[in-house]
């Protein structure tokens, strides 16, 4: 019979494991290499393939283009011609030159194309086997879900697996997500980006920590409380490693990060330098949560009202407002304001003020509103929305409405596309 719910015990135990796998899907603790290889070799096993050989990379964006790289070179068999270093050079810069000019700071590009070369030249020379283009990922996955999902499916209740995601796995998901925010989409932007499906195949055949945290904190969960027994492999490897690629007889593991830098809300965030950094140098600037350019945070001075005005995105226009000025006695939006010469055309206590900027081109009119729920230090964030000159409502069909007074009230309701007499908001976010 399948067990339909926990106990009190076994509940007992949830915060345990979610603050276990949070802490592993966010570790920047060294990796212990001979442990976390004895973990992917019995991964290997476990799909009925040998151990690979372990190329140790620097970050997981080494990894996926080391093996793009190396796939390519082993499908197209110009392995003796990439036994020159200059012909690997030639090979590792043409396909890496787009996705690091997309994915990587400019002033990390040509060690981190060096960092692949080496990777790539490394996995050539321990290669043992004849490249088939057999990617052992199908089989590793297709093994877990034989000998773990269908084992697990039989031993538990439906409503248990439902119980399951949401107090376990979700609450990880969540705790490992700012990572994942960063990570997923530079892979995936890099490895859907490959023109041929074998190679596509081996630069998506990644798994590991922090992706893999929740699933495998549900199987470590399962095997340890509710006693079904399992192979660990995959649970160990995810554990003991950070993101790793599984190919045909080699795998390359990245390193963790070096650090990652969070502020008392556990977003990613740092005031002088990268929030989230790998050992070769691929990194995210962040402020409380919002990723900005490198410039924004190292080098404040050259933020200008100019610049200001000419970003769209919300979230990065008030973190470039608040580091307008750092450092000095007067910064942040005070500064901007008398900076820009601003002028208030009308103030209102529930809905904000709206400003005039009178720049070179055009006049400009922007609304400020305060969020009215308090952030994680007490503080409340004002924001800076700039709206229609005539503060024309801009309609679903894309065209605007009629003009209004210059109200705050007005102001506000045309980010709605509505007019100050149809908004009526009950409830202040």
């Amino acid at each position: 019979m399948r067990a339909p719910r926990l106990t009190p015990a076994q509940r007992g135990h949830i915060l345990a494991f979610i603050d276990k796998w949070i802490e592993v899907g966010r570790s920047t603790a060294p990796i212990d290499h001979d442990r976390a290889e004895r973990a992917l070799g019995q991964l290997y096993m476990s799909a009925g393939l040998i151990a690979p050989q372990v190329v140790w990379v620097p970050c997981p964006m080494t990894a996926i283009l080391s093996a793009i790289v190396y796939t390519t070179i082993r499908a197209k068999g110009q392995e003796s011609k990439a036994r020159s270093d200059s012909a690997l050079a030639e090979i590792t810069g043409q396909i890496t030159q787009s996705s690091l000019a997309a994915t990587v700071a400019p002033s990390v590009h040509r060690a981190m194309q060096l960092s692949v070369e080496r990777t790539v030249a490394t996995a050539l020379a321990c290669s043992c086997r004849i490249w088939s283009g057999f990617d052992p990922t199908l089989a590793i996955n297709g093994t877990r879900r034989a000998a773990l999902e269908r084992r697990i499916t039989r031993a538990l209740d439906d409503r248990l697996h439902k119980t399951l995601d949401t107090r376990l796995v979700m609450p990880i998901r969540a705790g490992v997500a700012s990572l994942g925010r960063l990570l997923e989409p530079a892979v995936n932007l890099v490895g859907h980006g490959v023109p041929r499906s074998r190679i596509r195949q081996g630069a998506l055949a990644y798994s590991g920590a922090p992706f893999w945290a929740p699933y495998a904190a549900k199987m470590d969960y399962i095997h340890q409380l509710l006693g079904i027994a399992l192979d660990r492999s995959f649970i160990d490897a995810v554990e003991s490693c950070g993101l790793f690629w599984m190919l045909d007889g080699i795998c390359f593991a990245a390193e963790r990060p070096s650090y990652a830098n969070r502020d008392e809300a556990g977003q990613l965030h740092c005031e002088v330098g990268p929030a989230l950094a790998y050992p070769s140098g691929w990194s995210w600037w962040q402020w409380h949560g919002v990723e900005v350019p490198q410039s924004v945070i190292e080098e404040p001075e050259r933020i200008t009202v100019g610049t200001i005005r000419q970003v769209r995105q919300p979230a990065l226009r008030r973190v470039m407002l608040e580091r307008y000025r750092w450092g000095e006695q007067t910064h942040g939006i005070a500064a901007y304001l008398r900076d820009s010469e601003a002028q208030p055309l009308d103030r209102d206590d529930s809905f904000g003020t709206l400003w005039r900027l009178d720049g070179a081109a055009a006049s400009m009119l922007m609304v400020e509103v305060t969020n009215h729920s308090p952030e994680p230090d007490g503080a409340y964030r004002h924001f800076f929305l700039q709206v229609h000159p005539e503060l024309r409502p801009v309609l679903a069909d894309g065209t605007y409405g009629a003009a209004q007074r210059p109200t705050v009230r007005n102001a506000v309701a045309s980010t709605f596309g509505l007019t100050g007499a149809e908004y009526a908001p009950e409830v202040e976010t």
